[in-house]
C-alpha cells in the first residue's frame, strides 16, 4: 500500500511541475489556468505525504508522551507543512486576485517574483523526491538535518516572497484610471 501512495505523490509532483512549465510558456487564461492545476495537485500530493508521515509517527510512537509525539511530529512533518501552507497561499491568492492576474492588471514586478516563487518551489520539491525514496528515510520517516534545514531554509525565502506578491497583489493592482474629457 506504501508503494501505492508513493506513486500517488510522485505522479501528482511530477504533474504540478508539468503545469508550472506549461504556465511559463503561456499567457493570460492557459496560465492562469495551468498556474491553478499545479498548485492543486501539489496540494494534494503534499497532503498525501503528510497522511503517510503522520501515520508512520503514529503507528511507530508507543509508550511516549503527549509532548515526545508533538516533538516528533514537528521534526518529521516541519517541512511538508511548511511547503503546504505556501502551496495553499499561492493557492489562495491565485484565486483571490483572478480577474487581475489574467488581465494582467498587476505591478510591474509580478511575473518575475511570480517564477522566482515556483522554481523556489521546485528546488524544495527535488530536494524532497530525491531524499524520500533513501533507505533512511525508509527506516527513520525522517528526512536527513541537512536537507531538512536547507528546505526549512528555502522555505522561509519563499514565505517571504510569497509576502511580497500578496503586497503586490493587494496594494499595487494597475487597473488604470478612465478620464472624462469634455468637448468644449
Amino acid at each position: 500500500m506504501s508503494n501505492l501512495f508513493s506513486v500517488i505523490y510522485k505522479s501528482c509532483i511530477y504533474a504540478a511541475s508539468i503545469a508550472f512549465i506549461i504556465a511559463f510558456f503561456t499567457s493570460s487564461y492557459t496560465s492562469f489556468g495551468a498556474y491553478i492545476a499545479g498548485y492543486s495537485v501539489l496540494t494534494l500530493g503534499l497532503l498525501i505525504i503528510l497522511l503517510i508521515l503522520f501515520s508512520n509517527v503514529f503507528k511507530n510512537a508507543t509508550n511516549i508522551s503527549t509532548i515526545q509525539i508533538l516533538y516528533l511530529l514537528l521534526s518529521t512533518t516541519g517541512p511538508f507543512i511548511l511547503m503546504l501552507g505556501i502551496v495553499s497561499f499561492m493557492f489562495y491568492l491565485m484565486i483571490s486576485y483572478k480577474n487581475n492576474i489574467i488581465e494582467q492588471d498587476t505591478a510591474p514586478g509580478y511575473d518575475t517574483l511570480n517564477t522566482v516563487i515556483i522554481i523556489l518551489c521546485m528546488v524544495q520539491l527535488y530536494m524532497v523526491i530525491s531524499n524520500i525514496d533513501s533507505q533512511s528515510f525508509m527506516i527513520t520517516g525522517k528526512l536527513p538535518t541537512m536537507v531538512s534545514s536547507f528546505i526549512y531554509l528555502i522555505g522561509t525565502i519563499t514565505a517571504i516572497s510569497c509576502m511580497i506578491l500578496y503586497g503586490k497583489l493587494k496594494y499595487y493592482s494597475t487597473d488604470g484610471f478612465i478620464v472624462d474629457r469634455f468637448i468644449v
